[in-house]
């Protein structure tokens, strides 16, 4: 058996003896090399973070992955908006799981010191010991897969057979899906079918059209209609507090419209002023310094002018918070350092003239946080993705006569992965098979940890 009863629908899905893959693994940090890399070993044997060979590196140095799944009972279904039953494939929290995969394609931060303050490393694995590990992570996929398309084909008596597995990565804030879906294409099968990587474009964020799906509230009418809080005197309902945070999400998505062309102003002024910095920084020349204050006030006023878009008619003051922020990657000790030799190199120029000190780093606009609102709130609205039509019709001739499978790194709560799944059903896409990786996480909280109320019942799927 690799099922266990999840907390929803208690339902449970057996699967024969010698399709279960036993697992014992283990990853973990083993040695430094050099100042930032930090190398991860693998050892199926290994069963205790006590007993294992941590090299040169001390406590504080070790990665928090001592749990990958000891075994297949620990894979559960996650049902989802429409019926379609996803699978978690393990307990671990998706951003541990990160540790094992990310090695291979970006840095982390880790925490030496045991103090809260992270220094970036490059974390990796050597290639034989990395497919030795790959190879235990395929057998919980391939074991989901060959359930799945046995079950189809034993209840169609014989009638659907798949002549492959397409492979949807889910986009994300890192390349984790779409390189772990590349893989898989290249080396493997699975259920002895030849595997297809989908174009993640197939499917692309895109809130201009999000609404509620008052489909999934009427079946879940009891609930929503009911008050929000346990305790207090609001009676506002979960409905009329899904109304409200759609209503300020419509309210604040024009002026973020209009941030995201001053933000992409404000990178082509940063741009050209890091440029000219770079290029010319070594020319100690009245010319120099004078084109580099020009291309610095130019930035201020970009600056200025996301300030005042953000005030511009509001009755309530929006912060910078809400609306951009730091790309990510450009805030580091290099863009300190270069902050720090332009004002000085500037700082006698404007002689005190009240020109801001503007820390160096590109921005961007800020979307729309989905995954900080409670489980709730998310799975009430649809509408996350919408299709790249430029390039439906080739994604849809590689899927064809495949059986789809989606991949996704974490599931919240199960709204943006139901999104995906409805997507792909108005494609056309009839047999579909979500596959999770990290632990289920879901947030019924608002605000400083309000408690909300739950479902008491578990939610109405069909």
């Amino acid at each position: 058996m690799i099922l266990y009863a999840n907390e929803n629908n208690g339902k449970k899905v057996y699967i024969s003896e010698n399709k279960v893959s036993l697992l014992s693994e283990d990853v973990f940090a083993s040695k430094r090399k050099g100042k930032n890399k930090i190398q991860l070993s693998y050892n199926k044997r290994a069963s205790d973070s006590i007993t294992k060979n941590r090299g040169n590196l001390t406590p504080a140095e070790l990665l928090n992955t001592g749990k990958m799944d000891q075994n297949n009972s620990d894979t559960y279904e996650v049902p989802l908006k429409g019926g379609i039953m996803s699978y978690n494939i393990t307990s671990i929290k998706g951003t541990e799981i990160m540790h094992y995969f990310k090695n291979k394609y970006a840095k982390m931060e880790v925490d030496l010191n045991g103090d809260g303050q992270k220094e970036e490393y490059e974390l990796f694995m050597e290639d034989p010991e990395y497919r030795e590990f790959f190879n235990q992570f395929y057998n919980k996929i391939n074991t989901v897969v060959s359930h799945v398309t046995n079950d189809l084909y034993q209840k169609s008596n014989g009638k659907v057979k798949f002549s492959g597995v397409s492979i949807y990565p889910v986009p994300s804030s890192s390349n984790f899906n779409e390189m772990v879906s590349k893989q898989l294409s290249q080396y493997v099968k699975l259920d002895g079918l030849s595997v297809v990587s989908i174009n993640q474009g197939l499917f692309r964020k895109d809130l201009s059209n999000l609404q509620k799906d008052t489909d999934f509230i009427k079946k879940n009418k009891d609930y929503y209609s009911s008050n929000m809080f346990k305790y207090g005197n609001d009676q506002t309902t979960h409905e009329q507090y899904l109304d409200k945070t759609l209503k300020d999400y419509s309210s604040k998505e024009e002026i973020r419209n209009r941030i995201r062309v001053l933000v992409d102003e404000y990178n082509a002024t940063y741009n050209k002023l890091d440029m000219y910095y770079l290029q010319n920084r070594n020319k100690n020349r009245k010319n120099f310094v004078q084109t580099l204050a020009a291309h610095y006030m130019n930035l201020v006023s970009k600056y200025n002018e996301l300030f005042e878009a953000l005030k511009q008619g509001r009755k309530r003051a929006v912060s910078s918070d809400e609306m951009f922020e730091t790309l990510k990657g450009t805030k580091s000790q290099v863009e300190e350092r270069k902050t720090e030799d332009i004002w000085r190199i500037l700082k006698p120029f404007f002689r005190g003239n009240g020109v801001p000190k503007l820390t160096m780093h590109r921005l961007q606009a800020k979307d729309f946080q989905i995954k900080t609102l409670p489980n709730d709130v998310r799975m009430g609205m649809k509408n996350y993705f919408a299709s790249n039509l430029d390039i439906v019709q080739q994604e849809m001739e590689k899927i064809k006569g495949t059986i789809f499978v989606i991949f996704d790194d974490n599931i919240s709560g199960g709204a943006t992965l139901s999104d995906i799944c409805m997507q792909a059903k108005q494609l056309g896409i009839e047999y579909i098979i979500p596959i999770t990786f990290g632990e289920m996480q879901k947030k019924y909280s608002l605000g400083m940890g309000m408690q909300i109320n739950k479902p008491t019942n578990g939610w109405k799927f069909e």
